[in-house]
């Protein structure tokens, strides 16, 4: 009951409401006529870096029926106030807001000429430095090219790679436009590659998330889209092909429409695929005293993956009146019959490397999975101060279903069949997973108040039937089938603010989540109820010294819960020696983060931070030396601690040349049990350097021919009980825009010198065992687009998301 009062306490806090003001009037033409959806945003000065005024976007919006408009909610600051239409000339003024302001009549001129709507007039990319958070403006900008996912492979601090997205050495959380994305890391990646980058206002790069964020979102990258700006219609089709060892494609289609009332986006896209995968790895098996090596087994295995994939987007906003608006949103994503094709060869050897036997498996997987992900929110303006609620609602629908058939055939060294195994299995996971989510923000204290509440409910029920076929018959094998049935709810709280001084920044807050968790599995007699209550802070602090010069300090504390797919207990073969298995006990990380940077001139910036995360949730691969068998297991560490030294460059350095540079000089030190060894616990560290190089240039501007090469370094990483070493990346691209930009065509390598790819490497006591992955790295891309009806409408595109969502793979 305490538990509750105190969230009731952060949802209801006692609040002395400051100063808020507002700003009105009218636009109009030359002829005096009131003149419709002139958008209408505020900005604020940050820095000057070579005639680029640095700003950060403050409020907008647009002009009723007769050309009226009002911004509220504005705090006392001097502002920049720009009026926008097409095919009228812009303009703009500078008000210093210490009371209501009425601006009159706002008078655009047309233009003498109108361009062809498409048009528009490169910007640089500009980077605005937060307490906790990196901005990367790149709207109208060279780098808003390609996909998103390409926008992100240059945003200052992210690693991009085809197992994930990496900041700090940690998978960040991704968000679109402040929801998170409820996708699995793979379906993520697909959904960012099929997002036009175009429709990319800004991505924050957040390291010390606000207490309004979920507790498990530890870093955040949050990617903001434009609002469609005036009414009409506007669409686009584009394709894309990749060219690696097989042959990939991707087409899709995008439309928009918006009038007074509504703003319509739909989307789809189909991205049949087909891949390659190849794996050396060697494993050395040890007797009890650990030192005396008891033999090897090498194995080669080849992975061929055919899919494909269906998305669909459905986002309509509704404005009620001045006060409300509804919005509804649905993101679909289907992949029927996903095929594995694997095939491995192992050789087993004795002490003295003579061969002893190899056996060779044939393992078969077809994968269906959906994922329906629905979503209700509603905002209400409350009164002229600016303050507002925002209601959400998310209910997501999970199935996947996989068939797998292994078959192995055992050799004596003079290649005599001795012994076959023959066993399918079949498995199934449905998760429901409905959330409910109040936000209020409130202009107080000559800052901002955020303060909410969040309910979700998951339930997942899995089940896993494993048969025998080795006589011929189907025997039904009840030892190794199970079912798992997975309950949580999840109770949350938060009270933040956040608030501008002259030299100083603050955003502090408190969050509160109570768990309650029942997994049963039916056949292992494993039951694994969890009931906790933890609180979440979070303080960012930056002081300006000067124009030039500005300091900061960040704490926080989250958490990171199993991924539903971790605690399942089923087991997925690639032969009977070499396994995967869930563990239904894992139970959740807690990460406890600080972080002193300095900014000097809003393009250099340096950090240095120190992340302790306790009980942290990893894959680890074990070796049974007596059984001779590969075990992958999800489990808890006992501890990762790391500390970093990060410095961040990014600038134009010429007209033409966009540069930006990243490194990161790290120690990483991992603490977990010896699952399969006579010592209780291990410890690896190392300490490593990750750097990232990229330009973006102009090669002619009247022919719209632009060039990006990006070079990535990482030497040393450590994920669980495994090192990563020494990996490298040189990706290049050039994009040409035809028809007076209707359309483009863009065409580049990735990972020209097949560099990507690193071996992994687990030592420690009596394990000793490695491998090296080779995925299509190096791949020849071409891509085309073309945009017809309205171009100058940017998208209302989101996602409908929630927080639970991606732990489902």
């Amino acid at each position: 009951m305490h538990n509750l009062k105190f969230l009731l306490v952060l949802v209801f806090p006692a609040v002395v409401f400051g100063q808020v003001f507002s700003i009105n009037g009218t636009v109009k033409d030359v002829e005096n006529n009131p003149i419709s959806f002139v958008t209408i945003y505020l900005t604020q000065n940050v820095t000057e870096d070579i005639g680029n005024p640095g700003f950060k976007f403050i409020k907008g919006t647009t002009t009723d029926d007769l050309g009226n408009f009002t911004i509220e909610g504005l705090l006392k600051k001097k502002y920049n106030v720009y009026f926008n239409y097409l095919g009228y000339e812009s303009i703009s003024q500078t008000v210093a807001l210490t009371s209501e302001i009425a601006l009159g009549t706002i008078v655009l001129k047309k233009k003498t000429e109108t361009l062809d709507e498409a048009v528009i007039v490169t910007k640089k990319p500009i980077i605005i430095k937060e307490p906790g958070k990196l901005t990367f403006n790149i709207e109208n900008t060279s780098i808003a090219v390609g996909s998103t996912l390409d926008v992100l492979k240059k945003t200052p601090g992210l690693l991009v790679t085809p197992e994930g997205i990496t900041l700090k050495n940690t998978n960040p959380t991704i968000y679109i436009n402040n929801k998170r994305v409820y996708l699995s890391n793979s379906e993520v990646q697909s959904l960012l590659q099929n997002t036009d980058a175009t429709a990319i206002k800004s991505v924050e790069v957040i390291t010390n998330p606000s207490a309004k964020f979920d507790a498990e979102s530890g870093t955040v990258v949050n990617i903001i889209t434009s609002r469609a700006i005036s009414i009409g219609y506007k669409g686009s089709v584009n394709g894309a092909y990749e060219q690696g060892v097989y042959a990939k494609y991707r087409l899709g289609t995008s439309h928009f429409y918006k009038n007074e009332r509504l703003n319509f986006y739909g989307g789809y896209s189909f991205s049949p695929r087909k891949e390659f995968k190849q794996d050396e790895n060697h494993i050395n098996f040890f007797n009890s005293n650990q030192i005396n090596s008891i033999g090897s087994r090498t194995s080669d295995f080849e992975r061929t993956t055919r899919s494909y994939a269906h998305q669909g987007n459905v986002v309509a906003d509704f404005k009620v009146n001045d006060k409300h608006e509804i919005g509804i949103s649905a993101n679909i994503l289907v992949s029927p019959n996903k095929r594995f094709d694997n095939n491995a060869r192992s050789e087993n050897f004795d002490t003295n490397r003579v061969l002893d036997s190899v056996y060779t498996t044939n393992s078969n997987s077809n994968i269906d999975t959906s994922n329906l992900a629905f979503n209700l929110n509603h905002t209400w303006q409350l009164g002229e101060a600016g303050a507002n609620v925002v209601m959400n609602a998310n209910y997501i629908l999970y199935d996947n279903e996989r068939l797998q058939d292994v078959e192995t055939d055992f050799f004596s060294n003079n290649g005599v069949l001795f012994r076959e195994n023959r066993f399918f299995t079949k498995a199934n996971q449905s998760s429901d997973i409905a959330t409910f989510q109040l936000d209020f923000s409130i202009p107080a204290l000559s800052g901002m108040i955020e303060t909410g509440a969040k309910f979700s409910t998951i339930d997942t029920q899995s089940g896993l039937h494993f048969f025998d076929t080795n006589t011929g018959n189907t025997e039904f094998n009840s030892a190794l089938s199970d079912s798992f049935l997975y309950e949580e709810s999840i109770y949350a709280a938060y009270f933040s603010y956040s608030a501008d001084w002259d030299s100083w920044s603050l955003n502090a807050g408190l969050r509160g989540e109570q768990t309650d968790v029942q997994g049963d599995s039916r056949s292992l007699g494993v039951v694994n109820n969890q009931n906790y209550f933890e609180l979440f802070p979070a303080l960012s602090l930056e002081h300006n010294a000067n124009d030039n010069n500005s300091y900061g300090f960040s704490y926080s504390r989250s958490i990171s819960r199993p991924r539903y797919e971790a605690l399942n207990p089923f087991r997925y073969f690639v032969n009977e020696f070499n396994f995967s298995d869930g563990n239904p006990n894992l139970i959740p990380a807690i990460d406890t983060k600080y972080t002193l940077s300095y900014t000097y001139k809003n393009h250099l910036f340096f950090e240095l931070y120190y992340w302790n995360t306790d009980n942290p949730l990893s894959l680890i691969a074990f070796q049974n030396n007596q059984a001779r068998t590969l075990q992958s297991l999800d489990v808890n560490l006992i501890r990762e601690y790391q500390y970093s030294f990060d410095v961040v460059y990014a600038r134009p350095v010429f007209s033409w040349l966009y540069l930006q540079l990243v490194t990161s000089s790290f120690y990483i030190e991992n603490e977990f049990f010896a699952l399969e060894s006579p010592q209780e616990k291990a410890t690896i560290d190392t300490y490593g350097f990750y750097g990232q190089v990229y330009g973006g240039l102009t090669i002619s501007e009247s022919l719209g021919l632009t060039s990006d090469v990006t070079a990535v370094y990482i030497s040393n990483l450590l994920y669980g009980a495994s090192s990563y070493k020494n990996q490298f990346n040189l990706s290049i691209s050039f994009r040409k825009d035809l028809w007076n930009k209707r359309a483009s065509i863009n065409a580049g390598v990735d990972d020209i010198f097949n560099t990507n790819n690193i071996p992994v490497t687990t030592r420690y006591y009596n394990q000793d065992n490695a491998y090296f992955a080779r995925v299509e790295s190096r791949l020849f891309r071409i891509g085309f687009k073309y945009n017809f009806g309205n171009a100058r409408l940017r998208d209302n595109n989101r996602k409908p998301t929630t927080d639970e969502g991606e732990r489902l793979n």
